[in-house]
């Protein structure tokens, strides 16, 4: 059986990997943790990232910007350990990574008899020690609510001493008990801006997990540049913040390219309306 989080970072949680930066970053606001789903664009390129920057650098350059990044590509597979030790070394100290679990657990066995590769990826990203934030469970489309029990057991399977997220994208689940069981356990229910749910502002933890998802169809490629001005939907968001910051919550909040159509954009957007 997998180790808990404290045994499983262990005496080496102080220690620096080979080349690992001294640097410290902070949040733009105190518990406000906020970038993008991915950093691995090449259309960044003269914007967030300057010509040339070449795909190794791509990290290291947006950790000068963000203190919190989505790993999106964890969705396709567990990383190998040396690729996580080298994210975290990559990284200042302060700075947080979010991780998909792999579409294996949550999609092809969608959660049955998924304890073991769940509980191997999270064994595996705590090697990123204090550079770990939340681990996004993210349902498929055709996840019901009458699939609750099995969401409940294997939340309750998972190792304790990690902050996990739930994200579920199927209308039942709106007029179900989800956020009661969430509450009990702990875990995120995740806040979407996307076509297929409507908006919700339950926090069901003591940190709260904003996704800005936008539509895949409108912005399929070219993320250039924003395309899209949502600033009155970034200010609903916005008043939202402001609550649960002042409820003492943590909150983390990623866009996604398909949002505005260049997910850095959308970021500095919401920052300046709040003054930053």
């Amino acid at each position: 059986m997998i180790p808990d989080r404290g045994e499983m970072r262990g005496s080496g949680q102080e220690r620096l990997f080979e080349g690992e930066t001294t640097e410290t970053v902070e949040p733009p606001e105190k518990g406000l943790y906020l970038g993008t789903s991915g950093w691995s664009y090449a259309d960044w390129e003269g914007t967030l990232y300057p010509p040339g920057t070449p795909p190794v650098g791509r990290l290291a350059e947006y950790a000068r910007h963000f203190a919190t990044v989505e790993i999106d590509s964890t969705f396709y597979g567990t990383p190998r350990r040396s690729t996580v030790e080298r994210w975290r070394a990559t990284v200042p100290r302060g700075f947080l990574f979010a991780a998909k679990f792999p579409r294996e657990v949550t999609h092809e066995r969608e959660l049955q008899d998924a304890g073991d590769p769940a509980r191997a990826f999270v064994s595996t990203m705590a090697g990123l020690e204090d550079k770990l934030g939340p681990l996004l469970v993210q349902l498929p489309p055709g996840f019901r609510a009458d699939n609750i029990g099995r969401l409940e057991d294997f939340l309750r399977g998972l190792p304790r001493g990690f902050r996990y997220a739930v994200e579920v994208r199927h209308r039942s689940w709106l007029k179900s008990g989800l956020p009661e069981l969430l509450g009990e356990l702990g875990a995120a229910l995740v806040l979407v801006d996307s076509p297929g749910m409507p908006r919700q502002e339950l926090a069901t933890a003591d940190f709260v997990y904003i996704r800005w998802l936008g539509d895949r169809r409108e912005f399929p490629e070219g993320h250039t540049h924003p395309k899209r001005d949502r600033s009155q939907d970034l200010r609903w968001w916005s008043e939202r913040v402001d609550r649960f910051l002042e409820e003492g919550r943590t909150v983390f909040a990623y866009a996604n390219n398909h949002y505005e159509n260049h997910s850095p954009s959308t970021i500095e957007r919401f920052l300046g309306m709040r003054g930053g």
